[in-house]
């Protein structure tokens, strides 16, 4: 992933196996595919770029980190499946970062890539619920756990995507330790990490989502935004909380 790792159920064309830790630092495991999920390759003019994550918030939306659009002008999105080799490829040159997005600082590190023809749901392609515009706590809470996913690097020595979708589980750690990692602007970021099993996303997991149950029902709570060092389990990974931005979200989608 591009910043995580996991507990997680391997799920190859049907079949679920027992889950297993990796030996890597991530600690990392195969999840079952979630219909929310995109993975998001992002190119520049000149063809270069790399891959992150992303959440389906609509038939035409993509919610994802800033630092995932701004700089360039076509964006890949792959859906509809948690082996990487069997995703669904969708492609658009139509993306918008949040006009205060910081690169230094990972201020306001959220965007929006537009896809060109509308989504059909089905049970592989379905959009995550966003907090509500009247939400009075602020989700996620402190000690709450989340998911993340992602197709992102599976340990320091990878070069490429994971082949199989990575879940890691993470709790929310306090402002205060998140402060000393970070340099982030309260209540926009939290942070959270894994205590126990040590996972932590990698390279290639920036901009997925953190997902919290509200309710009973899974909800999108933040987006993978910053890390210390590229699969390390030292310092927690810093997320936007989703919750700051959802008037902002609402008038660029409509959701």
């Amino acid at each position: 992933m591009k910043q995580f790792a996991l507990l997680v159920l391997i799920c190859t064309l049907g079949a679920q196996a027992v889950p297993h830790h990796t030996p890597y630092i991530i600690n990392g495991q195969p999840s079952a595919h979630q219909p929310y999920n995109a993975y998001v390759r992002y190119l520049n003019a000149a063809n270069a770029g790399f891959f992150g994550g992303g959440s389906i918030i609509s038939d035409r939306h993509i919610l994802t980190a800033a630092q995932n659009i701004v700089g360039f002008v076509r964006w890949e999105i792959g859906l509809a499946s948690n082996i990487y080799a069997q995703l669904s490829m969708l492609t658009t040159t139509t993306a918008t970062a949040h006009p205060n997005f910081n690169s230094a600082t990972r201020a306001n590190d959220i965007g929006i890539v537009t896809l060109v023809n509308s989504l059909v749901f089905s049970s592989n392609i379905y959009p995550i619920t966003l907090p509500s515009l009247q939400e009075s706590l602020q989700v996620p809470l402190e000690n709450e756990q989340g998911t993340i996913l992602g197709f992102g690097f599976t340990s320091g020595q990878s070069t490429a995507t994971s082949d199989v979708l990575m879940r890691s589980l993470q709790r929310v750690t306090t402002n205060a330790r998140c402060q000393q990692h970070y340099q982030i602007t309260l209540p926009n970021h939290f942070c959270a990490e894994d205590t126990i099993e040590g996972s932590n996303i990698c390279n290639g997991d920036l901009g997925a989502g953190f997902v919290t149950y509200v309710q009973g029902s899974q909800m999108l709570t933040g987006i993978a935004s910053l890390i210390t060092q590229s699969c390390g389990n030292a310092a927690p990974t810093g997320y936007v909380r989703v919750l700051q931005y959802r008037q902002w979200i609402q008038q660029m989608t409509g959701v």
